[in-house]
C-alpha cells in the first residue's frame, strides 16, 4: 500500500526516535501509524525491528511478515525476517528466506554471510564455502569475508588452502588478531607439521606483545584460592564436558572458588549445569578486551585458566596483559599458545615426554597419569556384540570432525582397506555428509582402490544416538596429526578398540595419553606398518576382538581415566603446585 505523504514524514519521525534509542516513544508512533494506516509497510517493517530489539520476536515476526505480504520480494524486508528467524533457532526457514533475499538482491552482503554462517553451523561446509565466497568476491578488501572462507576450507578437511589463504590475509593485514589465532589453530591439523614448527609459529604472533608488568601479590593465610576459567565453550562442547564434573566436585571444597567467565551467548544442558556447579559465574560475552581485562582485575584471582588457546572465540590475546598473578592454558587447545605471560600449560607425560619443554612458552605442569578426567554419561547404552560376527565382514569407522581427515591419514587407511578385502569403513560426524567432504575423502581414498561403495558417510545425530552409532564398527581408527580426544573415550568406553599413532605434536598425542590412561594402551601403533599391522590383527580374530569388547568397558571404568576422586586431587595439587611456584620468584 502506498503511504501518503503525512505518514511518510511521520514514519521518518518515528525512525528518528528508533535511531536515538528512543524504543518507548518509538514505539508509541509505530502503533499510533499502523491504527491509522493498517497496511503502511514501512512502519509494519520498523516496527518489526523494534519488537526485536525488545525480545518480542513473535509479534516481530508477526508485523514483518505482514509487510512483506504486502511487498514479498523486498529484499530488505526479506532479510530481516530472516535475521530474526535465525536468532529465534527457525534455521531452515531462515536459510529459505536469505535465499529470497539473494534472488531479489544479489549483492546483499550481509545475507551471503548470514546464509553461509548458518549453513557451516549445521555441517553445510560446501554452500557455506560458496556464500563466503560470494561476500569475498562483492567485498575483496574485507578480511572477515576470507576468514569465513579459510573457516570453511578447514571444516572440509582442505587445511592447505586455508592456510595459503590465511598467510595471504596476514600478508595484508599483518595485525589482524583473528587472522594469526585461525592460522595457529588451522596448523595443528597440518598434515606433517612437527611441533617445533608450531612453536615457531606461535612465537612469531606472541612476539607482537609487550612483557606485561604486574605486582604479585601473596595471598593471606587462610583465605579461600580463587579460579578462574575463562571459555567461549561452556556448553555441549569437549571442554564444557570434561570440565563439568571437575567443578561439580569442587564445588563445596573449602580450598577454593571455581570462577567462570562465560565467553558463549548459546545456552544449552552443559552450559546450565557448568553454571550450577560454579562457586561465581560471568558472562563476558558483551565485554570488550579492554572491559573484560578489568572484570578479571577485579575479581581478585589468584589463578586463571584459559579453556580456549586460539581456538575460535577466544580472547587468549588478553592473557598477555597478564590480569591474574597465576595463569594456565588447559583442557581447549593443543599445544603451546606461544604466549610467555601464560606460566603453566597443564599437561601429562603422554602428551609432552621429557626434553619436549622446549618447544613450549609455557612451563609444563604435569599430572601424574591424563591431563583429563573423563565420566561417561548414564545413558549410555550397553557395548553391542561385535558387528563382524554378525555381518561376516569388518567394519573400520572414525568418530572425528572432517577437519581431521588429512591425506596421510586417508592415505593409510586406503592401504589398511586394500589390505583387508571386503572391509568397510564408516565416518561419522557433523559435516561428514556434505557432498564437499564426500568427495574429498572418497578422491583421497580411490587413490588405493577403495570404491565409493566401500565408505559409509553419517552425520550429526544426539548423543545417545551418537553413542549407538558404536554398534555398527568393530575397530576404531585414529586420524593424524591431530588425534581424538573425546571421541576416543566414547569409543573405548562402547568397547570399540581405537589404534593411534602419535607423533610429536600435543594434539596428535591425545588417544594416546587417553589409552594408556585407561590401560587399554596396546593399540598405539609405533609407525605406519605397525598402525596397520594392529588393525589388521584385530579383524582377523574376531573371536578375540568379541571377547575384547565385551571386558573393555570394565577396564576402563576401572582406569585412571575415570577416577574423579584421584584427578581432583591431582587437579589441586597442580594448583598449589604453580601458586607456591609463582610466590617464591
Amino acid at each position: 500500500m502506498a503511504a501518503s505523504e503525512p505518514s511518510v514524514s511521520r514514519v521518518h519521525e518515528a525512525l528518528t526516535l528508533h535511531q536515538s534509542g528512543d524504543l518507548d516513544a518509538a514505539s508509541r508512533l509505530y502503533d499510533l501509524l499502523l491504527g491509522e494506516e493498517p497496511g503502511n509497510v514501512e512502519a509494519l517493517h520498523l516496527s518489526g525491528l523494534l519488537l526485536h530489539q525488545q525480545g518480542k520476536s513473535a509479534e516481530a515476526l508477526g508485523r514483518i511478515e505482514a509487510a512483506l505480504r504486502e511487498e514479498p520480494e523486498n529484499a530488505g524486508f526479506l532479510y530481516n525476517h530472516g535475521v530474526i528467524l535465525h536468532e529465534n533457532g527457525r534455521f531452515g526457514e531462515a536459510a529459505d528466506t536469505y535465499r529470497k533475499c539473494l534472488l531479489t538482491d544479489s549483492g546483499n552482503v550481509s545475507a551471503w554471510v548470514n546464509l553461509g554462517n548458518l549453513l557451516a553451523d549445521h555441517g553445510h561446509f560446501g554452500e557455506a564455502l560458496d556464500c563466503h565466497r560470494n561476500a569475498a568476491r562483492l567485498q575483496p578488501g574485507e578480511g572477515e569475508h576470507l576468514l569465513r572462507v579459510a573457516r570453511d576450507l578447514r571444516l572440509i578437511g582442505d587445511i592447505d588452502a586455508a592456510l595459503a589463504l590465511l598467510g595471504e590475509l596476514l600478508c595484508r593485514e599483518p595485525d589482524n588478531e583473528a587472522a594469526w589465532s585461525a592460522m595457529l589453530f588451522a596448523s595443528q591439523y597440518q598434515a606433517g607439521i612437527s611441533r617445533a614448527e608450531l612453536f615457531r609459529r606461535h612465537s612469531r604472533w606472541a612476539a607482537r606483545f609487550p612483557a606485561a608488568e604486574i605486582e604479585d601479590v601473596p595471598r593471606k593465610s587462610g583465605e579461600f584460592l580463587r579460579v578462574g576459567f575463562l571459555s567461549p565453550d561452556f556448553g555441549n562442547h569437549p571442554v564444557g564436558i570434561f570440565l563439568a564434573p571437575l567443578l561439580e566436585r569442587l564445588k563445596d571444597h573449602p580450598g577454593v572458588i571455581m570462577i567462570c567467565f562465560n565467553d558463549r551467548v548459546r545456552v544449552d544442558e552443559y552450559l546450565l549445569r557448568l553454571r550450577a556447579a560454579a562457586g561465581e559465574w560471568h558472562e563476558v560475552a558483551s565485554l570488550d578486551d579492554s572491559a573484560l581485562d578489568q572484570k578479571l582485575r577485579d575479581c581478585a584471582l589468584d589463578v586463571l585458566i584459559d579453556l580456549c588457546g586460539h581456538g575460535e572465540g577466544n580472547r587468549v590475546r588478553l592473557l598477555a596483559r597478564k590480569p591474574a598473578p597465576v595463569q594456565m592454558s588447559w583442557a581447549g587447545y593443543t599445544g603451546t599458545t606461544g604466549l610467555g605471560a601464560i606460566d603453566f600449560l597443564l599437561s601429562d607425560t603422554f602428551h609432552t615426554p621429557a626434553h619436549s619443554e622446549e618447544d613450549y612458552a609455557e612451563r609444563l605442569l604435569c599430572f601424574p597419569c591424563g591431563y583429563l578426567t573423563w565420566q561417561a554419561p548414564a545413558y549410555a547404552p550397553q557395548p553391542a556384540p561385535l558387528p563382524m560376527l554378525a555381518k561376516g565382514y569388518p567394519t573400520f569407522g572414525c568418530f572425528n570432525n572432517p577437519s581431521k581427515l588429512s591425506q596421510p591419514t586417508l592415505s593409510l587407511w586406503g592401504r589398511l582397506l586394500a589390505k583387508v578385502p571386503g572391509s568397510r569403513l564408516v565416518l561419522k560426524y557433523k559435516g561428514m555428509q556434505d557432498p564437499a567432504v564426500v568427495t574429498r575423502v572418497r578422491g583421497l581414498l580411490s587413490v588405493h582402490g577403495v570404491a565409493p561403495d566401500r565408505i559409509d558417510f553419517l552425520g550429526q545425530t544426539n548423543h545417545q544416538d551418537h553413542l549407538e552409532a558404536f554398534s555398527m564398527i568393530d575397530v576404531a581408527l585414529d586420524t593424524m596429526p591431530y588425534s581424538g580426544g573425546l571421541s576416543t573415550c566414547e569409543a573405548i568406553w562402547m568397547g570399540v578398540p581405537v589404534v593411534t599413532l602419535p607423533g610429536d605434536t600435543f594434539a596428535s598425542r591425545h588417544s594416546f595419553s587417553h589409552l594408556r590412561n585407561a590401560g587399554v594402551g596396546d593399540t598405539v601403533a609405533k609407525d605406519e606398518e605397525d598402525y596397520l599391522r594392529i588393525a589388521t590383527t584385530l579383524v582377523a580374530k574376531p573371536e578375540a576382538l568379541a571377547k575384547r569388547r565385551s571386558m573393555m568397558r570394565g577396564t576402563v571404568a576401572a582406569s585412571p581415566l575415570l577416577d574423579l576422586d584421584a584427578y581432583t586431587s591431582d587437579f589441586l595439587s597442580a594448583l598449589g603446585a604453580a601458586t607456591a611456584s609463582a610466590i617464591g620468584k
